[in-house]
């Protein structure tokens, strides 16, 4: 067994790949970044054949587990998901965009949504195109063309996971009157994933592996974290920060898992950009008070690199106060500053009270 697998082709940002301030002005921007792991094992379904489009489906097992601050792992399809295709049948396809292979490094990924049809509607029309109905609790359908083999589609619920509904087993290729929006007289064909869970489950749990990945899985910081107690806050003890890809974190609760951060209400979202020529530095200072009502639990800013260190101020209390400088820009410099709170206690609002002055309530 032979080859490795890439996972990734993420962006990254330039403290990453080492680039100086010199190189940022001239516009040298940073390599594609992806990750090449090769294979232990790979299982091939029990019941595979070389005809037919069912059962065309094994599990790789890596060499080593794989940790990333830029990936997220994908989830199984859920009946939840299943039913709601009924209704929203909109898909993503995530392929290369070259219609044939070239060398990684000149490939590209994209992605495009097209229409999901039902068992049903795939079945009926592969019989009356005289295709064969290939099984139809194993196979999708879906409008588009010049799909490739082993293209994943994949699916946004709404509770926040991307779930995957069906791998490629191929399709004819685009001419001038393929329909985009509806099917083809030989529309591509995929791998329902589905009926397969049980399968995939029962080998996986099989194998000597890593705990897998609850479903609100973050990209957080590990170690203990705290959550917000009553009369804690008062007490601003030192919050948790630090880099999130260009987003700077402040405040322990942006570290807890999604189930925890819903019961918080995000209510500041702002976005600057200053524009200067010639180039220029900048000092900020932005002061924001969210009023003795509000308790800032959690602040996110989004800048476009990471070459300076933020700091922010507050987290915990009803104000902030953000501070970082910035290197030369050329033409435009932008951030964005997004907050998150809780209703605060009585304790800190009797405790506040005292502490309130113009601008600051």
């Amino acid at each position: 067994m032979r080859g490795n697998i890439v996972f990734g082709d993420y962006e990254r940002d330039e403290e990453d790949c080492g680039l100086t301030l010199q190189q940022i002005k001239i516009g040298i921007r940073c390599p594609r970044a992806y990750i090449e792991i090769p294979p232990q094992d790979i299982t091939p379904h029990p019941e595979y054949t070389r005809f037919g489009v069912g059962n065309s489906l094994a599990l790789i097992k890596l060499i080593r587990p794989l940790k990333s601050h830029y990936m997220i792992p994908i989830c199984l399809p859920t009946v939840h998901e299943r039913m709601k295709k009924k209704r929203q049948k909109t898909v993503f396809l995530i392929d290369y965009i070259s219609t044939v292979p070239r060398d990684f490094d000149s490939e590209r990924l994209a992605k495009k949504s097209l229409r999901l049809y039902t068992h049903r509607e795939c079945k009926q029309h592969r019989m009356k195109a005289r295709l064969g109905s290939e099984g139809v609790t194993h196979v999708l359908c879906s409008s588009g063309c010049g799909v490739r083999p082993g293209a994943t589609i994949i699916s946004h619920s709404s509770d926040g996971p991307f779930e995957l509904i069906g791998l490629a087993a191929g399709g004819a290729p685009c001419h001038r009157r393929s329909m985009r929006r509806r099917l083809n007289n030989e529309p591509p064909l995929y791998i329902d994933v589905f009926p397969y869970n049980n399968w995939i489950m029962n080998v996986i749990t099989a194998h000597h592996l890593p705990k897998p990945y609850p479903n609100n899985f973050m990209l957080a910081d590990a170690g203990p974290g705290i959550g917000i107690n009553k009369s804690y806050l008062r007490k601003r003890r030192k919050q948790k920060s630090g880099w999130r890809a260009r987003t700077f974190m402040t405040g322990n609760f942006c570290y807890l898992n999604t189930k925890f951060q819903k019961l918080a209400s995000y209510f500041y979202s702002e976005k600057f950009e200053v524009n200067a020529d010639p180039p220029a530095k900048l000092n900020v200072i932005l002061k924001i008070s969210a009023g003795i009502e509000c308790t800032i639990v959690c602040a996110r800013l989004t800048m476009p690199n990471r070459l300076t260190k933020p700091t922010i101020d507050g987290v915990g209390g009803y104000n902030i106060t953000v501070t970082f400088n910035t290197e030369w820009f050329p033409y435009s410099f932008f951030f964005s500053l997004a907050l998150h709170g809780r209703n605060s206690t009585q304790s800190d609002i009797q405790s506040w009270l005292s502490e309130r002055k113009p601008g600051f309530w």
